[in-house]
């Protein structure tokens, strides 16, 4: 039992499918199936980390975050009515919770080269955050585009030789493969809000920025990697059956994960073993 649990297989893919399937059920009709992300990413944490904070570490910091995020998102979602407001109360803790996590690494760095990697750190945290928090009342666009993002990040961080970034990004996508699949099944929406997309938006953001400045990811992906929640936004015939529109999106939202993954590898020369 405990050799399979171990598979990286299990962990990353198969144990978060599944408990965000059951999340995503149950806790439908208290309109929190957007916790299926965070129970998926918790998951695959537990399996493979164990929830252990020492050493205090950039990885264990971002797992802190994403913990944070899953427990604020609901109570946004029930106390706070003005939108804008709170999407810009985001972007700057998005951009603040970069420069907090990775201030060790650029501590190390000279002063020039410490300011532009800050400023690109925080640009593409803001960047994500807007057009995934627009995505928040948007549950087969949120979905698609957090299976795109996991995906793209996780696999890309794999091929960037970071076995633990890479298995925490694939939970995220196989965790709103999950949310997309009930849509399917149901013919019908999930409830999403930012308890859905706020979680996602830490953590695939910090997860991108940790497999450049902590294993061999090009910062070029990052761009590419952003588009994800832009295409999701494309608008879809109103007519269309949820089915179609989770194909549609889920395949616009995968085409710039799979151009990240695609120059990450032949960057890399194959997967790393």
């Amino acid at each position: 039992m405990n050799d399979w649990l171990n598979h990286p297989a299990i962990q990353s893919g198969v144990a978060p499918l599944v408990a965000a399937l059951i999340t995503a059920k149950l806790f439908n009709s208290l309109r929190l199936s957007g916790l299926a992300v965070i129970v998926g990413f918790c998951t695959t944490v537990y399996l493979v980390a164990d929830f252990n904070f020492e050493p205090f570490t950039v990885v264990r910091k971002i797992i802190l975050c994403g913990l944070a995020a899953a427990i604020i998102a609901p109570l946004i979602d029930l106390t706070v009515r003005n939108g804008r407001f709170i999407r810009y109360l985001i972007a700057a803790g998005c951009g603040s919770a970069a420069l907090w996590v990775f201030w060790p690494i650029l501590h190390q760095k000279e002063t020039p080269e410490a300011a532009i990697h800050g400023v690109g750190m925080v640009m593409y945290m803001i960047w994500i955050s807007i057009f995934m928090d627009r995505l928040s009342t948007m549950p087969i666009s949120a979905g698609a585009a957090g299976a795109g993002l996991g995906m793209g990040v996780g696999t890309s961080a794999l091929l960037a030789t970071s076995a633990l970034l890479g298995q925490v990004g694939l939970s995220l996508g196989a965790a709103c493969g999950a949310y997309l699949l009930i849509q399917i099944l149901s013919r019908k929406p999930l409830s999403c809000g930012r308890t859905f997309t706020l979680p996602l938006t830490f953590l695939c953001g910090l997860i991108g920025l940790a497999a450049v400045l902590l294993a061999k990811l090009p910062w070029h992906c990052l761009p590419i990697l952003a588009a994800i929640p832009v295409v999701a936004h494309v608008p879809l015939p109103r007519n269309w059956l949820p089915r179609k529109k989770i194909i549609a999106l889920s395949i616009l939202a995968l085409a710039p994960a799979f151009a990240a993954v695609f120059l990450v590898w032949r960057e890399a020369g194959g997967i790393p073993v």
